[in-house]
């Protein structure tokens, strides 16, 4: 099988990558153009170009493609006009070559925060909750899917759109949840956060790349018809109590000081993810 799978050098792309080349599939890897090639895998083949600059020829004889290119993820910005560069232009573009090249399947990466608003209304958000967006990295992520299903359904192609929730694990940005708890925990410091009773739904990065692997050899998916579904633990669990647990699994000697930084603004109470169609269903 041959993979092409954009975002390859980022976190969640990084570790799809590796296990996808562990198991021996064919890949062609996107990368940024600031990651040093010393780094990267040589038994991949990868390409550096502009996410607008894929074209039919590139994605000649692939069977699968997975795109986890994306703009303004936090904790990065990103402005309106980069935004809607590289996630609602670039992946409208990268479909349409994909149908051109006869591409198989595509896999195109969105997130939990497109449901926004929406996900106070559920103990766990099934996937075809309303889509209420808060922020713009999520508004141009749910422009993006309306019109990925739109090609979908026009030229009838394989589509699989999952929805990652929390995920954690190494090389994710120093200033993301785990990794700040994690480097205080390491280096016997204090942890300052929130009073953490927003309920979240964390999910190891390993586990995340394993689901998205999978997609490329689900036997459920229709042509014609959005395969959509989250990817999460199904687990709801406080900020407070994921960072008391990992706390106590890194043996910390300083103290979670909970309640000493704000909350956000607008910030949706409970992330959790409803899991139906996670995995396979026969059909």
């Amino acid at each position: 099988m041959k993979i092409f799978i954009t975002g390859a050098s980022g976190f969640i792309g990084s570790y799809l990558t590796k296990l996808a080349n562990k198991k021996g599939y064919e890949i062609i890897a996107l990368k940024r153009g600031d990651i040093d090639n010393d780094n990267l895998d040589k038994n991949i083949y990868w390409i550096k170009k502009d996410l607008s600059e894929i074209d039919m020829y590139d994605l000649e004889k692939v069977d699968v493609l997975i795109n986890l290119a994306s703009a303004g993820v936090s904790p990065r910005k990103a402005s309106i006009k980069e935004l809607t560069k590289t996630n609602v232009i670039g992946p409208i573009k990268l479909m349409e070559e994909a149908i051109k090249a006869n591409v198989k399947r595509c896999v195109f990466i969105g997130t939990c925060h497109e449901y926004g608003l929406s996900s106070d209304r559920y103990k766990m958000i099934p996937s075809n909750a309303p889509l209420m967006p808060t922020n713009n990295y999520a508004r141009s992520k749910v422009a993006s899917f309306y019109m990925l299903e739109a090609l979908c359904k026009t030229y009838k192609t394989e589509l699989i759109y999952p929805r990652i929730f929390l995920a954690y694990g190494l090389g994710q940005n120093d200033i993301n949840f785990w990794s700040s708890l994690r480097n205080a925990a390491l280096n016997g410091s204090d942890f300052k956060m929130t009073k953490g009773s927003q309920i979240r739904d964390f999910i190891p990065v390993e586990e995340v790349a394993e689901h998205l692997l999978n997609c490329c050899f689900r036997g459920d998916v229709v042509k014609g018809i959005p395969l959509v579904f989250n990817i999460g633990s199904g687990s709801p669990i406080s900020l407070l109590d994921f960072a008391k647990k990992e706390w106590k699994r890194f043996n910390a000697k300083g103290k979670i000081l909970n309640g000493s930084i704000p909350m956000r603004v607008n910030e949706p109470n409970s992330y959790v993810a409803d899991t139906f169609n996670l995995y396979e269903k026969k059909i």
